[in-house]
């Protein structure tokens, strides 16, 4: 299977145009961006802004929401140590990947190496 994956994706371009499609560009006009797929991709750029709602009247009231917000949700509370944001003792910041538990991790961990959120 390796080697057919290497081969499928050797002959995207020519297979995409015998088929009459861009192998440039999907029907919209949106650019590949990465060749290891037949998928377009977006990148986002976005700014976070922080603010301590710690003891905000009506906090608890808000609904958690569904990935589309669509659905309200049970609401989970996390620790900074199941992120992998700090490590098991929850003392230092930890150098584990966050990402197949929280992809937002590596940003929480730099506000924490910032003192924006106190550990």
């Amino acid at each position: 299977p390796a080697e057919e994956l290497q081969e499928e994706i050797a002959s995207r371009d020519s297979r995409m145009e015998a088929s009459g499609r861009d192998p440039h560009k999907d029907a919209c006009g949106r650019t590949y961006t990465h060749r290891s797929t037949s998928n377009v991709s977006n990148t986002i750029h976005g700014v976070y802004l922080t603010f301590d709602a710690t003891d905000l009247p009506g906090l608890d009231d808000v609904p958690a929401l569904d990935l589309f917000g669509t659905k309200e949700i049970k609401r989970e509370w996390i620790s900074l140590q199941d992120l992998k944001v700090l490590d098991s003792e929850g003392q230092k910041l930890s150098t584990e990947d966050t990402k197949p538990r929280f992809i937002s991790g590596f940003i929480v961990r730099q506000l924490a190496k910032d003192g924006v959120i106190k550990y």
